[in-house]
């Protein structure tokens, strides 16, 4: 038979697990804040790099694109500038 005494360790005791896993249930809540809020500003950063990328890539694609079209308006001279810098890295990969 329990006597009054055991029961009141009883009661404390299951008290106590309440509390703990109360506890625990706290902590892995804040962890999980943590972790959210270190993925959120992950991408993020991803974000920005591959937006910044991205805008440059546009960019070197018009820059082409323009060239491209300077090559169609004046192919002599565009023909003549590459013979010239030919013969200027021939010249220097000689020496």
């Amino acid at each position: 038979m329990l006597r009054t005494n055991d029961w009141q360790i009883d009661v404390e005791k299951i008290m106590n697990e309440t509390t703990g896993s109360e506890n625990i249930s706290e902590k892995a809540k804040d962890q999980a804040a943590e972790i959210k809020e270190s993925v959120e500003a992950a991408v993020d950063q991803a974000s920005q790099t591959v937006n910044a990328f991205w805008t440059k890539a546009r960019t070197k694609f018009s820059d082409l694109q323009s060239l491209e079209a300077r090559v169609r308006e004046q192919p002599v001279q565009a023909v003549l500038v590459a013979f010239i810098a030919g013969v200027i890295v021939s010249l220097l990969l000689r020496k």
